[in-house]
């Protein structure tokens, strides 16, 4: 007469709000992209241990020009990509990181030379967890990160030009340090400014395009500056 209490819906589970789906889908998306930058993280560290393990490789690279090519040429190409990776298919714009990721390894080579490897571990370390704590800030803050974030990338963009003319023409070594202080703090606002920004655009937009690579893009950069920042700060230099 009255039915069995799944007829009568009292076993049913209840349908999430769609509030709870989005909350759902924006952790499943942030996730995503923090795989695609782990793995192009991962491609950096494989390439540079290869070639720094190689000294003839070590010799081709850095005996000769194409060290300092292929440093100005990563500086062009984060921002080249990240204007071409909206307009790309997804499998060009997967290459197209994975391939940055690599020239970028390229470029590293000269870290496991330089450094003790017991150093490169504890920042490393640091700047994992570092990266870490600035992500979740930027996940959950409700507070609007966008005017902050515009002023970090114009001092981020400054510091790592200042920080070339110190490289190749000034060469000092507290002016390096001044940089490297400013860069690791700038890179630790923009990592919670990227978080929220890529949020916010998975909200009003979903996963369209190619928004997850660009992400990972973005936070894969950032990521990079934080640790040579870090690294030239605290890594202990053998030069």
């Amino acid at each position: 007469m009255y039915g069995s209490q799944q007829e009568r819906g009292y076993d049913r589970a209840p349908s999430p709000s769609p509030r709870g789906r989005l909350h759902d889908g924006v952790r499943e998306f942030m996730n995503g992209v923090y795989l695609w930058m782990a793995a192009g993280i991962a491609i950096t560290g494989v390439v540079a241990w290869g070639i720094a393990s190689r000294p003839e490789v070590m010799q081709m690279v850095w005996g000769s020009s194409l060290g300092i090519i292929l440093s100005i040429g990563t500086f062009i190409g984060a921002i080249a990509l990240q204007r071409a990776v909206p307009r790309l298919s997804r499998s060009s714009a997967a290459a197209g990181f994975f391939a940055y990721s690599a020239a970028m390894g390229v470029v590293l080579s000269y870290v496991p030379v330089r450094y003790a490897v017991g150093n490169i571990a504890a920042v490393m370390a640091a700047t994992v967890g570092m990266f870490a704590v600035m992500a979740v800030i930027g996940y959950v803050t409700k507070k609007d990160l966008s005017g902050m974030g515009q002023f970090f990338v114009m001092a981020l963009i400054g510091a790592i030009i200042a920080s070339l003319v110190n490289g190749f023409f000034i060469q000092s070594a507290s002016m390096s340090l001044g940089i490297s202080a400013l860069i690791a703090a700038v890179s630790a606002g923009l990592t919670a400014y990227y978080t929220q920004a890529i949020k916010q655009l998975y909200r009003a937009h979903g996963g369209r395009g190619n928004l997850a690579v660009l992400g990972a893009l973005v936070l894969y950069i950032n990521f990079i500056n934080l640790f040579l920042s870090l690294l030239r700060l605290f890594g202990g230099s053998r030069d």
